[in-house]
């Protein structure tokens, strides 16, 4: 089947502005998870579309604005994450709750009455989780975050809920658009050439793929089982969690969120947003499960995280040399493309951008 996107959408800058626009400005998008938010003043930033956003524990409410001070336009919260209260660095002005500046220094004199303080209100939206994930969506009327995702809510807040120690944290500046990104993780037809020495040796195989709205699940099995041959003593620590799967899943929350796992055991997350049209941001979490009953050897235990953090990045840096071959690519192409059966995932996530994009 032809592909669906063609080939300038993939660099071209008014496409990106009308992405921003068009798509993540109108639907839920991933920006971190509960745990970063725990204490009074705990905050999270990132762009979302194009639009500086800052997601924050006020009084053990989370809330979200937009990250612009009112009064002369500096962003509030300059770190990617951290605690301080929602204070602009340029002159002081303060926020409450609402998000209205209630300490202002040197206040008299302005002379602001009761009803200009609620026009200087920052810019608030609405926030809704999944899990231990936490979404926001900036759109004027958003739907329900549980029906955007449909089905998939309860699969992605039971993995989610199940993660447990963090065991790395993977960030990149990739230069290729974030669609390229995002179509390579949902296809395996790239594995045996990109990955022979890395995700082909676990066997992930079937075309075993589920729809869900705008998002799919791919559900595949492997070569060993949870507890054959050298995964039996690895995996015996993890034999009570509540999550367990027969072999590797892999899904997409549309547009751009990648939740996989193997076994139940092991987890991962990342998620992809644009710099530019150009080139992309890549964040990738890797966790374990959630433990309940026996204690793991230490030394095994350690040998196990550094294999996963090893063979997760091997893997993510095996894609970022590709892709950036593909972004060189599509700019002097004179295809359309190309899609096998294989590739479903990546026609539907096409199929799905066209609708929000057209």
């Amino acid at each position: 089947m032809k592909a669906l996107i063609l080939p300038e959408h993939y660099y071209k800058n008014d496409v990106l502005e009308k992405e921003y626009e068009l798509l993540f400005q109108q639907t839920w998008c991933f920006i971190g998870f509960k745990s970063f938010l725990k204490e009074e003043n705990d905050f999270i930033t990132q762009d979302i579309g194009g639009i500086p956003v800052v997601v924050q524990n006020c009084k053990g409410t989370i809330r979200a604005f937009k990250n612009i001070c009112s009064h002369r336009h500096s962003i509030i919260q300059v770190e990617k994450s951290g605690n301080r209260p929602l204070m602009c660095p340029y002159h002081g002005w303060a926020y409450n709750d609402k998000g209205i500046p209630t300490g202002i220094p040197k206040k008299p004199l302005f002379k602001f009455t009761k009803d200009e303080l609620e026009c200087l209100k920052l810019k608030d939206y609405k926030v809704d989780f999944c899990g231990e994930l936490v979404f926001v969506n900036l759109s004027n009327d958003p739907s329900e975050l549980k029906d955007f995702m449909g089905d998939l809510f309860d699969e992605v807040e039971k993995m989610s809920s199940n993660f447990g120690e963090l065991v790395d944290v993977n960030e990149m500046n990739i230069h290729a658009n974030w669609k390229i990104l995002v179509e390579n993780t949902l296809e395996s037809y790239h594995v045996n050439l990109i990955h022979e020495e890395t995700f082909k040796k676990l066997g992930a195989g079937g075309m075993e793929f589920t729809f869900i709205k705008e998002h799919s699940v791919w559900d595949a099995t492997l070569l060993a089982g949870e507890n054959e041959g050298k995964n039996a003593k690895i995996h015996s620590p993890y034999q009570n969690r509540e999550y367990k799967i027969s072999g590797y899943k892999h899904l997409i929350v549309f547009p751009n969120i990648l939740i996989s796992s193997t076994y139940g055991i092991s987890f991962n997350l990342s998620y992809i947003t644009p710099i530019d049209s150009n080139s992309s941001r890549f964040v990738s979490y890797v966790f374990l499960t959630k433990k309940d009953g026996e204690k793991a050897n230490p030394t095994l235990e350690n040998i196990y995280k550094q294999s996963l953090v090893g063979f997760n990045r091997k893997v993510f840096d095996e894609d970022k040399a590709i892709c950036e071959k593909v972004q060189i690519g599509v700019k002097k192409s004179p295809f359309i493309g190309e899609l096998s059966d294989e590739e479903a995932r990546v026609c539907e996530f096409q199929k799905n951008y066209k609708k929000y994009i057209d």
